[in-house]
């Protein structure tokens, strides 16, 4: 029988166990008292919430990393004090809670040594704000074992992973992912090479000092554009600035060493540049000082940065080539890896500013006013919401569309080829004290500039603004879009004639007797005598139907000047003509009796493949170009089958 002393022992144990267990159930688990169960197959190996981790405390090899998060930005304590990359941050978080269980081992059913999960090897810890351990493991080597995802098919590496948070242990987990290059040379991965860190979207201003220069670009908020502020008033190219934030941003040590490991050069300031980023609301600068390379030949430069003030930088100095990554090896499209070096940044007044040669907001555009030195001036203009004419003999009249859509394009999408100068004084060597061309913009409201272009001794074409000592070069092929001769403006139609005025035409052609057709616009019927022989039964009235409408509505495909020489001997043995009777009316609409139109055209050549044909209109002094499609169908045999 046993004793009542024992008895009272079994009851008290009993009770301390039963009390303990209710504690952990009350924290809504057994797990710490009996051990966790194996995590699943599939499974994540832990859960929690990333933005409640404030401290890595990492180990391996001998070396110990401390890391904290504070104000937005992960610190290293140990084993050095300063930044650490936040890319590497991110992959031990995304690690941890990302990694899936891809097979599940019991302790002592595998060699830890050979799992490299014995002393030395890597261990990390996570905790939150309070102290409250949220992750312990051990990080071992690679498996053999590879994870297949099922929906993309993509391959991932497994690693061996022992927990080693209380109540945890016991098991040994084959899990997705690998973390171990940034824990590789002694944790150098972790300490941060990027000088800058920054918000792109935050930046108020960037100011890169040179030697001889000093270049301010700022914006007025994070909606405005960036605008050059010294040493000119500059609009910018947004696609340069654009590059210019990404490669500050990217661009990466190197090497990183502490100050106290590194002799910089003597204090030569006129040799060094620096780039200088503040966000808005920040009242100081983050300045990037960059040292001169030791030799001529250096392909890295030392630099440091202010806010980081025991950190030197080995910053490469000379690109390695599209597409190369740091350890020269071809960088990932898209990856991020590609080097940024000093040399590819845009750093100068000429890579950042606007390259376009103006900025005209063509809907507010009201006339344009074309004065070439050797002929007359063009005005070309506009009602508020009406198409564009241009003034010919004093009156307005309907304009080539492709004239003034050639000029816009010219205007609002030319790069300038070089800025030569933003000082300008002597416009001799230019051809701008004389200009060949001047083009004044005037927009609704009266607001307008000018804009004149002059060609060098060298044939070289070169534009300035008027009140701007800015000289920039242009390439050949922008003043042949610019049309500086009146007739050029002249629109395409021939002539206007309304049908209804139209009492019939004669066509004489080459080889064929004269064709009179006589036309009742009310009945839509026609009369026809070829040679003087009535052939109206014989005529087909859809081709007259459409010749009659070409007839009307012809356009050229280009006016000419008045003596151009190969037109005018053309035009003197013209191989078609047509006679137009028309319907003429005074300035009250008055009926006045008719007139007569006449077209003549001829083949710029007499050879059987000639493309050329000109024409011309009564008296008019102008000639113009047709194309041989429209001259085929002009020509067309009205009388029986094709």
């Amino acid at each position: 029988m046993r004793s009542f002393t024992y008895t009272l022992l079994l009851l008290l144990v009993t009770v301390a166990v039963s009390l303990t267990a209710a504690l952990r159930l009350s924290q809504g688990s057994l797990e710490k008292l009996f051990g966790a169960p194996a995590t699943g197959v599939g499974e994540y190996l832990y859960k929690f919430d990333t933005k409640d981790i404030r401290r890595f405390v990492l180990s391996g090899n001998g070396v110990r990393a401390e890391a904290v998060f504070k104000d937005g930005i992960w610190h290293l304590k140990k084993p050095w004090d300063d930044r650490m990359d936040p890319r590497a941050a991110a992959a031990i978080r995304q690690f941890t809670i990302g990694t899936r269980v891809e097979d599940i081992i019991p302790e002592g059913k595998i060699d830890t040594a050979k799992a490299d999960l014995r002393e030395g090897t890597i261990g990390i810890q996570i905790t939150d704000q309070d102290g409250e351990e949220m992750a312990r493991y051990l990080l071992g080597r690679k498996t053999e074992w590879i994870h297949r995802d099922e929906e993309s098919g993509e391959e991932f590496p497994t690693v061996f992973i022992q927990p080693l948070d209380d109540g945890r242990e016991g098991f040994i987990y084959a899990c997705t992912g690998d973390i171990h290059p940034i824990f590789k040379d002694g944790f150098r991965h972790l300490r941060d090479h990027h000088p800058f860190l920054f918000n792109p979207f935050g930046l108020e201003s960037i100011r890169i000092q040179g030697s001889d220069s000093n270049l301010v670009m700022a914006r007025f908020d994070a909606q405005a554009p960036w605008r050059i502020v010294q040493p000119l008033e500059l609009r910018t190219d947004p696609e340069a600035v654009k590059k210019l934030i990404e490669d500050l941003f990217k661009l990466r040590a190197v090497k990183v060493s502490d100050r106290s490991e590194v002799t910089l050069p003597a204090d030569d300031t006129n040799g060094r540049q620096k780039i200088a980023i503040r966000h808005f609301g920040q009242e100081e600068e983050v300045v990037l000082e960059i040292y001169p390379p030791a030799t001529p030949e250096a392909d890295t430069v030392l630099a440091t940065v202010s806010d980081r003030p025991g950190t030197v930088f080995e910053l490469r100095l000379k690109p390695l080539g599209p597409g190369v990554a740091e350890d020269g090896s071809p960088a990932a499209e898209g990856s991020g890896d590609e080097v940024v070096s000093l040399a590819g940044l845009p750093d100068t007044v000429n890579e950042l500013r606007n390259p376009m040669l103006t900025n005209i907001d063509v809907e507010s555009l009201q006339g344009i006013l074309i004065s070439p030195a050797t002929s007359e001036e063009i005005l070309v203009a506009r009602e508020k919401g009406q198409a564009w004419q241009y003034r010919h003999n004093g009156r307005m009249e309907p304009i080539n569309e492709i004239a003034i859509y050639r000029l816009l394009k010219a205007m609002t999408q030319t790069k300038v080829a070089e800025f030569v100068s933003d000082a300008a004084v002597n416009l001799e060597p230019y051809g701008l004290d004389r200009p060949s061309l001047s083009l004044r913009f005037a927009s609704f409201g009266n607001e307008g500039f000018e804009i004149v272009f002059g060609q060098s001794r060298e044939g070289i074409w070169y534009a300035m603004r008027v009140g701007v000592p800015t000289v920039m070069r242009l390439d050949d092929e922008f003043i042949f879009e610019i049309f500086t001769r009146s007739w050029q403006w002249r629109h395409p139609g021939v002539w206007s004639i309304p049908a209804i005025d139209l009492i019939g035409f004669e066509r004489d052609m080459e080889g064929r007797p004269p064709l009179v057709l006589e036309y009742d616009f009310l009945t839509e019927t026609w009369k026809a005598r070829e040679g003087g022989v009535d052939r109206g039964p014989e005529l087909v009235t859809d081709r007259a139907n459409r010749l009659l409408k070409l007839l009307l509505d012809i356009q050229c495909d280009t006016w000419l000047a008045p003596d151009d020489p190969d037109a005018l001997a053309a035009l003197a043995k013209p191989v078609l003509r047509f006679k137009l009777a028309v319907k003429a009316y005074d300035k009250n609409a008055m009926f006045t009796g008719i007139e007569e139109r006449e077209l003549v055209l001829a083949p710029g050549s007499d050879s059987a493949t000639n493309v050329i044909f000109y024409g011309r209109i009564g008296n008019d002094p102008h000639a113009f170009l047709l194309g041989p499609e429209t001259v085929r169908r002009l020509a067309v045999d009205l009388f029986g089958d094709d």
